[in-house]
């Protein structure tokens, strides 16, 4: 039967969609789910040292100065320390708000910050606590720093192999790591295999990890070879003024479009409208990565053919020339071939695109992982407070 959970969010992020789906989902399933969010603007946490029932307030202080000083003698922790201790009075408004709500459970997403109130928040209350783990919060982070925050979970659910390995890696237990993937909501995600000619489209944050640079060689080198394209990039971020630049220099600025961040439906609506998506990632000097992109994931569904790199997850699921094309990241002429492909190969591309739809059908299917994550919910509860 379903129970009170407390989630733990950093803040709603519009790219975080796969979050909000999750809620919901559980929520119409008769899950009582209680937000909570450290950022924003509606349901966030206040910061006071009032909230905290006066029986655990001493409990409570221990738990946080125990936490505080593990971390400030380690070698890059002395600001992980500080930005806990800036959470603290966050945590007392968690702890009543966790307490009155009859939460059996706190779950955190990322392990960061969230992961640190919500293990403080649970211990003082004697409830188990579980963390979704993704991308840059296990990949960018010491194993040390990893092990220290993830330890006393109940239960760790990765969205990729590769993030469970990292976890793993860092010594957590394998019993408690378990691989629960984004769902979609599949009705939502009509199959066409019919696309288009010749629109290359691209959404994601613009940022290093996501490799657009190679994106635009990439099209200045389809140029060259004479291929007519568009190129629709999708986001918003710190490298769009680097990437118009890079557009100008390589006399692809009529080629290439920046359309800015776009709502769901308009993502949906520019994968339907594309020949192939592209999402050339790279791996970052600091070890950060993607993980499986939920783009990738929502174009497969629709049957747009996608064209992205080793570097990320996408090879757990994906098989280049089976239901997708793979190639190494920061490499544009391999891109460029892929591209070429997906923009004239139109008979095996249908293939390809029926093969990715039944693998989002496999792996992806919103009902079957959100069964997962009642299961593995179910099961920290039973674990009991670690």
């Amino acid at each position: 039967m379903p129970f009170p959970v407390t989630y733990l969010l950093d803040q709603l992020l519009p790219s975080e969609t796969f979050i909000r789906r999750e809620v919901e989902l559980l929520c119409r399933r008769g899950w009582p789910v209680f937000r909570r969010l450290l950022k924003g603007y509606t349901e966030t946490l206040a910061f006071t040292l009032t909230n905290c029932p006066e029986g655990l307030r001493p409990r409570f202080l221990q738990i946080a100065y125990d936490r505080i000083v593990e971390e400030w003698p380690q070698s890059q922790s002395p600001a992980t320390a500080a930005r806990i201790l800036k959470r603290i009075p966050q945590v007392d408004h968690l702890i009543r708000l966790t307490a009155e709500s009859d939460s059996r459970l706190i779950h955190a997403h990322f392990a960061g910050i969230t992961a640190d109130v919500a293990a403080i928040t649970a211990q003082t209350l004697g409830l188990p606590w579980t963390c979704s783990v993704h991308a840059h919060d296990v990949f960018a982070c010491s194993p040390e720093l990893l092990y220290r925050r993830l330890h006393s979970a109940a239960g760790i659910a990765a969205c990729t192999r590769l993030a469970a390995d990292a976890v793993i890696a860092a010594g957590i237990p394998k019993a408690k790591v378990t691989v629960i993937r984004h769902g979609l909501p599949l009705n939502e995600y009509l199959f066409d295999p019919v696309r288009p000619i010749d629109i290359i489209f691209s959404a994601c944050r613009l940022e290093p990890k996501k490799g657009l640079d190679t994106l635009v060689r990439a099209c200045a080198q389809l140029v060259k070879r004479g291929v007519r394209f568009t190129c629709v990039i999708a986001g918003a971020g710190s490298c769009l003024a680097a990437l118009k630049q890079l557009c100008v220099e390589l006399n692809v600025e009529h080629n290439v479009t920046f359309i800015g961040w776009q709502p769901e439906e308009e993502t949906r609506e520019n994968l339907i409208k594309a020949s192939v998506l592209a999402l050339p990632s790279r791996l970052l000097p600091d070890g950060d990565r993607d993980g499986i992109p939920n783009i990738l994931v929502e174009a497969m569904a629709l049957g747009t053919p996608v064209v992205t790199t080793t570097a990320n997850a996408a090879s757990e699921v994906i098989g280049t020339t089976v239901n997708g094309l793979l190639v190494p990241p920061d490499d544009p002429f391999k891109l460029t071939d892929a591209l070429a492909m997906a923009l004239t190969a139109k008979d095996q591309m249908v293939r390809i695109a029926k093969a990715g739809r039944a693998t989002v059908e496999e792996h992806f299917d919103g009902v079957k992982n959100i069964e997962q994550l009642e299961e593995f919910f179910k099961r920290a509860t039973k674990t009991g407070p670690q």
